[in-house]
């Protein structure tokens, strides 16, 4: 009768209670959600795109497309009716349609909302951050999942990953792409379908920007090492993958022949070896990282040494791999622009996810906080400055809401006690979401519109003209004004005057020229000339 009640007793008090395995309980709690991440593979991934959703893609209709290279890429989509991309009447030479053509079908379908040619690329390019979330999972080693969720949350908040990933253009795909490959290509050995997706990312990106698979497919090849390399099924899989990708520009040289090559070469391989278009110079690349890293660009360092010190491991090895697999791709290109950085902030985050898995567990180093609380302090200071001055395009309420966060989260991250430098993380990120939704409901988060003139009103008198008419621009080329116009507008050149009535469209009145409306001096208008 006694051993019967002394083991009631052990096995009740062996039991799994909700206090003993629940949140309440630091220990148990943390070894349920892993077993819980660990059953439930997409549970997380799905969640945090999920949470992606909700900060991405507000607001994204309330600025017009800008010029570079939404314009060019909205004008593309609606003048491509079939797989080979076209400019208005003419072959368009530059990028394949992988992105084009889809858009092109929406706009048709459902019209030429600015939210609406906004959506595709920028629902494609909220897929990086489960995709993120997947490769750390995949990396294993210690406290994988915690590691997987924080890389998760910091490319998710990361302010140029969200801002370019919400405009029409293909960076932002091109990231989840490269992400789908490289995520692939570590799970191909094990498992043949893998390579398949590996095969299908690749064609994604021969139908994006095909020169950059030869970097991103080598960056695999040498980060992974033969040991990842798939077996003879997976091999086949990655040939099935890559079919289509291949096949359309088989297809594309065999209609438009040695032009397809331009593709490849002078617009592709070109940017490497000399400058294509208005490009800026090498030091773009190294500003956008130091403007657009904060607030997590401080846990950099600390997740290089994390790397370096677990070089020898799958999961240090490929953050390495990634970061400087990456940088040889984008900062030697003699052609600059600003997103081409777009592909640095994966392997940053991963990096930044390391250095502050570390500081949540030992608060260490503190200066961290310190410096986040400058910062606080100083957009703080910025969103009340705003406020007194009452210039309503200024984005007083982001300031104000990043500013208390890193004030708080900065405070709380330093605390002796790790539950307190976790609710410090949580209230840092989610001031720092907000910062982001009210940043899109503000006049500056294309802050690029400012460097120009607004084109819709000039475009829509444009709109109303016979459609044989004549319609020349005179000044800088406006990609943006052609898609709102509905019409390519010939550039101007006063060596070679157009011959006949004309529309003009500039801002200086011309001889022989009359405006369509009362003119404003030195604003945009329509002219007729003779």
């Amino acid at each position: 009768m006694m051993h019967s009640v002394v083991s009631r007793t052990q096995r009740s008090e062996d039991a799994t209670t909700p206090l003993r395995s629940g949140p309440l309980n630091p220990n148990g709690g943390v070894k349920t959600l892993a077993k819980l991440l660990d059953q439930q593979r997409w549970l997380m991934p799905l969640l945090l795109w999920l949470l992606t959703l909700m900060l991405w893609l507000p607001g994204l209709g309330n600025l017009p497309l800008r010029d570079w290279d939404e314009g060019r890429v909205a004008t593309v989509a609606r003048s491509s009716t079939n797989l080979l991309p076209m400019k208005w009447q003419q072959p368009y030479l530059n990028k394949p349609p992988g992105l084009h053509a889809p858009m092109g079908q929406l706009i048709r379908a459902h019209g030429e909302q600015d939210a609406l040619v906004r959506l595709l690329p920028a629902l494609l390019s909220t897929l990086a951050v489960p995709l993120i979330v997947l490769i750390r999972r995949d990396l294993n080693g210690p406290d994988r999942h915690r590691r997987a969720l924080l890389a998760g949350v910091v490319l998710m908040t990361l302010l140029p990953m969200a801002r370019h990933g919400r405009l029409a253009m293909l960076d932002g795909t091109l990231v989840s792409c490269s992400l789908l490959l490289w995520w692939s290509w570590i799970r191909g050995r094990q498992h043949p379908l893998a390579a398949l997706s590996a095969g299908i990312a690749g064609s994604g990106v021969l139908l994006l920007k095909p020169p950059a698979l030869l970097g991103l497919g080598l960056i695999a090849l040498v980060v992974g090492g033969r040991n990842s390399w798939p077996r003879w099924r997976g091999w086949i899989g990655l040939s099935l993958g890559l079919l289509p990708g291949l096949s359309w520009h088989l297809w594309h040289w065999s209609v438009r022949g040695d032009d397809a090559l331009l593709m490849w070469g002078g617009q592709g391989l070109a940017r490497i070896t000399s400058s294509v278009g208005d490009g800026h110079g090498w030091w773009t690349p190294w500003v956008e990282v130091l403007e657009g890293g904060w607030p997590w660009l401080l846990l950099l360092p600390i997740g290089l040494h994390w790397a370096w010190r677990q070089r020898h491991n799958s999961a240090g090895r490929w953050e390495l791999g990634l970061l400087l697999g990456s940088a040889a791709l984008v900062l030697p290109l003699r052609t600059q622009l600003p997103w081409y950085s777009h592909l640095l902030w994966p392997p940053l985050a991963l990096l930044c996810a390391e250095g502050l898995a570390q500081l949540l567990d030992s608060g260490a180093p503190r200066w961290v906080g310190r410096c986040w609380q400058v910062l606080g302090l100083g957009l703080s200071l910025a969103g009340l400055g705003t406020l007194v001055i009452r210039e309503p395009q200024l984005p007083s309420l982001s300031l104000l809401l990043a500013g208390f966060g890193l004030l708080a989260g900065g405070q709380a991250i330093r605390h002796p006690q790790p539950q307190r430098r976790r609710r410090g993380l949580a209230i840092l990120v989610i001031a720092w979401g907000l910062a982001l939704l009210a940043l899109w409901h503000s006049r500056l988060w294309l802050w690029e519109l400012n460097e120009s003139w607004d084109p819709r009103p000039v475009a829509a008198q444009v709109r109303t003209l016979p459609a044989d008419a004549s319609v020349w621009l005179k000044g800088p080329t406006r990609p943006s004004l052609g898609w709102y116009a509905g019409r390519n507008l010939l550039q101007y050149r006063k060596s070679e005057p157009p011959k006949g009535p004309y529309w003009l469209v500039s801002n200086k009145p011309m001889p022989g020229c009359l405006p369509s409306q009362d003119p404003a001096r030195g604003e945009w208008q329509l002219w007729k000339c003779q």
